[in-house]
């Protein structure tokens, strides 16, 4: 939807939100970044894919927690 799905990594999240909603999917990063890098940027927005296959833009100002499924955490690390 919004960028070629080639130049993206993705990590399979859970996304907790100021308003109580918990969200299932897959945060869409450019390949140049991780997680942490993300968060620190300049962009308020970030790439996510749900759990049912559509995409959107989550603002980090609304995103209490991460929560990162133990297989991937140490990918994440890395």
């Amino acid at each position: 939807m919004f960028n070629n799905e080639s130049e993206r990594k993705s990590f399979d999240v859970q996304l907790l939100l100021s308003d109580g909603r918990a969200l299932d999917g897959t945060l869409l990063l450019p390949m140049s970044s991780d997680i942490k890098r993300a968060l620190s940027g300049d962009s308020p927005l970030l790439e996510f894919r749900r759990s049912d296959g559509r995409e959107s833009m989550i603002a980090k100002a609304a995103i209490v927690e991460i929560l990162i499924p133990q297989n991937a955490a140490s990918a994440v690390a890395a």
